[in-house]
């Protein structure tokens, strides 16, 4: 897994990571929280929503673990941690989410136009994206399951 580091234009680094075998790119959370000025104790609560998707690496320098999630899955977490921003972290995040979710439409959009030129190839993809949201429905599911369970008497 490769590191790489962004530096942002509020002057934060944002810290990446890139498995080479699978190429995607992961956020490291704290780094992320940073950027809008949020708890980096929130990074912890990835675990009950994102626990499979999520690589926990322990680094002493940092005083700790630091918690991995694809970037694909950042506009989910933030989603999942904006009600317990403050308001200036929660307007921040707000604009980030937005941004992701801007470039996450590009994306889509540059992929449809791909696509329509190769059937086979949009029919793998379609699937894919259905397997997908049904997994990501399933954890969010069973997170409000396990939120909400009683405890043993």
């Amino acid at each position: 897994m490769n590191t790489t580091t962004q530096t942002t234009p509020a002057g934060g680094k944002l810290q990446l990571k890139m498995n080479m075998e699978s190429l995607q790119l992961r956020v490291e959370l704290k780094s992320l929280l940073q950027l809008f000025g949020a708890q980096t104790s929130l990074a912890e609560l990835a675990i009950t929503e994102f626990g499979g998707e999520l690589r926990v690496e322990e680094a002493q320098e940092a005083g700790g673990s630091l918690y991995y999630l694809p970037l694909r899955l950042t506009p989910d977490f933030i989603d999942h941690i904006l009600d317990q921003l403050c308001p200036d972290s929660r307007r921040a995040a707000i604009e980030c989410l937005n941004k992701y979710r801007s470039a996450w439409n590009r994306a889509d959009q540059d992929t449809a136009q791909m696509l329509e030129k190769n059937a086979d190839l949009r029919r793998s993809l379609q699937l894919f994206k259905k397997q997908e949201q049904m997994v990501h429905t399933l954890r969010k599911m069973l997170s409000s399951l396990q939120k909400n369970r009683q405890p043993a008497l």
